[in-house]
């Protein structure tokens, strides 16, 4: 399903700007890490001006973008889709020339695509008006029946509640459980919330933090604004606002990649970098493969990597050291199409229908899955294989794992995949022939809690002053999410050629 979208409205990116402005970024930059962050920081340096290499550990670029041959079809095992809601995602991917013909999701709230929530009573739809960060719209979730009475009369005073509580200091952060319960009540992040945004982030909601999880609720917060009563932002595209492409978020990666190529940078993989050093004004960076002289050094690596490369150069960099990380699991499973709800309608307290995305699990639940997206129903054109046969496999995609729980871990992966499946089965009622099946781990998924926007925040400020010329990128310290990633990508970006920009003629 090819759907067409109006461009949106938006702004350059802060290294684009400068250039724009008449002041070029000149110089070497060097980018560690192959990420989105890493890759969206080079794009922005190449392009205004910079001589850029990308030094990739692995054999791949993209982090945890990636997109693999399954069951004849291109599916994605890390992150499933772009939000392009976001003015900055929306304009980059405007950019990167890929804005005619992407494919949207069957929209949640839809006719044909509901999303289920578990429940003590046996899985809900999930109402309209409800997002990771909690409800917007009050009427749905009231009417949902998935709140008890006294569950639904704390809901409804989150106008009072919004005046009554204290403001967020402008120095201070919350957990996002913590903010929400102030506003709704616990039971409302219990039984929306800790699904969706916890599931999300494979995270606990009362340590995620607000500043670095859900930045949008930061203005309510600080303002004691009702998150109920305020305008809804102005959508910046016309069309759906979850994207991928008929060859995944690949395509995506692929578009950044050749972005910086295009522009005259270099992406080197299978190098390991194993030290950063100031020297005179610019950095020594030593590698597996050789030495780089380079004017300055973005690093965009998970926060065990940046902590040892900047802990010889600064204090502060251990902090980093704190932080938590989950261990996950996606399993990617092709079931035989004609026998997957048949046995949806037996006694099972969960129930999918083929008009179902997908279902999410609360951290309490009794199950090692946290949740299932129905990828033949989300995605239509996961329907066929790649050269359109239609092949009789109904594709699934089930996670698993939390921060704190080592489930995971224990079991090899046959024992997961049975275990996963027993999950399936048990919650929605499917269950059919295995066509094919494939486990992808990610054992390391950061967690951004409650004080750790504080501790990068005063990295950077040490940087700023001690080692210019030195930026920090991607989801390890600004949070996970494309949203986020790509945020900090920018960010860093900017901050380099703003360090580099000299005057163009």
């Amino acid at each position: 399903m090819e759907t067409s979208m109006s461009e949106p409205v938006s702004e350059p990116s802060a290294a684009t700007s400068a250039h724009r402005g008449g002041r070029r970024t000149s110089g070497h930059v060097i980018v560690i890490g192959g990420g989105v962050a890493g890759l969206v920081a080079a794009r922005d340096l190449a392009r205004a001006g910079a001589r850029v290499t990308v030094i990739e550990s692995s054999d791949r670029v993209g982090g945890q973008v990636r997109t693999v041959d399954f069951a004849d079809r291109l599916v994605d095992v890390g992150a499933e889709a772009i939000y392009v809601a976001p003015p900055h995602l929306s304009a980059l991917v405007r950019e990167l020339g890929l804005w005619d013909g992407p494919l949207g999701s069957q929209p949640v709230g839809s006719h044909h695509g509901h999303t289920l929530l578990g429940h003590p009573r046996g899985a809900q739809q999930m109402p309209a008006g409800l997002g990771p960060a909690g409800p917007t719209r009050i009427r749905p979730v009231l009417r949902s029946g998935m709140l008890s009475l006294p569950g639904l009369a704390r809901a409804g005073l989150e106008p009072a509640m919004a005046r009554l509580l204290p403001p967020l200091a402008p120095d201070q952060d919350i957990s996002v459980g913590d903010f929400l319960a102030g506003r709704f009540g616990h039971e409302v992040v219990r039984r929306f919330v800790d699904p969706l945004l916890g599931s999300l982030h494979s995270g606990d909601v009362y340590r995620l933090s607000l500043r670095g999880n859900a930045p949008q609720l930061v203005s309510a917060a600080e303002r004691r604004t009702s998150l109920i009563r305020r305008q809804a932002p102005r959508p910046t595209t016309s069309g759906p606002t979850f994207i991928t492409w008929t060859a995944g978020l690949q395509t995506f990666v692929e578009a950044l990649a050749s972005d910086i190529e295009g522009h005259g940078g270099r992406i080197a993989y299978g190098v390991d970098v194993r030290q950063i050093v100031p020297a005179q004004g610019r950095w020594q960076v030593r590698t597996s493969e050789g030495g780089y002289e380079t004017d300055a050094v973005v690093l965009a690596t998970p926060s065990p990597v940046t902590a040892a490369l900047l802990s010889p150069l600064t204090g502060t960099a251990e902090a980093l050291r704190e932080q938590r990380f989950a261990s996950v699991v996606n399993l990617l499973v092709a079931l035989k199409a004609d026998q997957v709800f048949r046995h949806a309608k037996d006694r099972f307290p969960l129930r999918a229908t083929r008009d179902t995305n997908g279902i999410l699990l609360p951290s309490d639940a009794p199950w090692t899955m946290k949740a299932a997206t129905f990828l033949s129903t989300k995605w239509p054109h996961l329907r066929r294989t790649t050269d359109g046969r239609d092949d009789n496999a109904f594709l699934v995609r089930i996670s698993a794992g939390r921060v704190g729980r080592h489930v995971v871990d224990d079991l090899d992966d046959q024992e997961l995949t049975a275990t996963l499946l027993d999950d399936l089965h048990r919650t929605t009622g499917v269950r059919a022939d295995v066509l094919d099946s494939r486990i992808v781990r990610w054992p390391s998924m950061p967690q951004c809690e409650v004080g750790h926007p504080t501790r990068v925040a005063a990295l950077r400020a040490e940087l700023a002053a001690k080692l210019p010329g030195l930026a920090l990128a991607g989801g390890g310290v600004d949070g996970m999410g494309m949203a986020s990633v790509v945020r900090s990508g920018q960010a860093a970006a900017a901050t380099i050629a703003t360090s580099l920009a000299t005057p163009s003629h």
